[in-house]
């Protein structure tokens, strides 16, 4: 486990924990006999953990739908790049050699931004696109230069790597937007806090009911982050289909 999936982890159960404590020792000072109130109270923590549960499973379905998304566009990406590959065949050298040479380049750099191992490489990696792009572009149109049907075949599925590198740029940064996740997060808490709260109350804590209930929510909001971010923990996207391109290219 990376450093920072054990701080999301420590930091969601730390959180989860000062909640309750937080809410225990307020309904230790609130400690009175008002049926109403407390009739009040039961109603509020049930709507509340209603609440939360409906944000946790919008948020993971959001986050779920980002990451098929993701997968889907590493097997496009590697898809025209097979494609592209292959089709460098109907242009003569140089020029087919220049491609494929950018091709297998660029392949290889996808692997490794893919793979998620060596962050510190991304922004190098990222510094090399526009490179490897314009010479990719400069060798296709050069070997199909004065031959519109040769273009037909040749330069649309390098257009197509060229156009799929941004768009998978945009979903690598597509996140739940912070105010939602501050709102799941917080809504969490005063969840958490108003079961300590009743607890507090009654004087009496229940303490394998709470751990089940703050583990699960805990649990659920790590996984919810945790897919939206496949980057930084556990859950990852697959570079299998680009490793295979890069194979069936050598």
């Amino acid at each position: 486990m990376r450093v920072t999936e054990l701080l999301l982890a420590c930091g969601l159960i730390g959180g989860v924990v000062a909640a309750h404590e937080l809410g225990v020792w307020l309904g230790s000072l609130a400690r009175s006999a008002d049926d109403t109130f407390d009739r009040q109270l039961a109603l509020i923590r049930a709507s509340t953990a209603a609440l939360v549960a409906f944000l946790v499973g919008f948020a993971f379905s959001g986050a779920a739908s980002r990451f098929v998304d993701r997968l889907d566009i590493v097997v496009e990406e590697a898809n025209a790049l097979g494609t592209a590959y292959l089709r460098a065949d109907a242009i003569s050298e140089p020029h087919r050699g220049e491609l494929r040479a950018a091709l297998r380049e660029y392949t290889a750099d996808r692997v490794q931004l893919l793979s998620g191992e060596r962050r510190d490489l991304i922004k190098p990696l990222l510094a090399k696109v526009g490179g490897l792009h314009e010479r990719m572009w400069q060798a296709a149109t050069k070997g199909t230069q004065d031959n519109a049907p040769l273009m037909g075949v040749v330069l649309p599925p390098v257009n197509e790597v060229i156009d799929l590198h941004s768009i998978h740029l945009a979903m690598a940064r597509r996140h739940l937007p912070w105010p939602i996740m501050s709102i799941l997060l917080g809504t969490a808490a005063i969840g958490v806090g108003l079961i300590g709260f009743g607890n507090g109350r009654v004087g009496r804590r229940f303490s394998l009911l709470d751990s089940v209930y703050g583990v699960a929510l805990a649990v659920a909001l790590w996984m919810t982050i945790d897919l939206d971010y496949p980057g930084m923990g556990i859950i990852r996207v697959t570079n299998l289909p680009v490793v295979e391109a890069l194979a069936a290219m050598k």
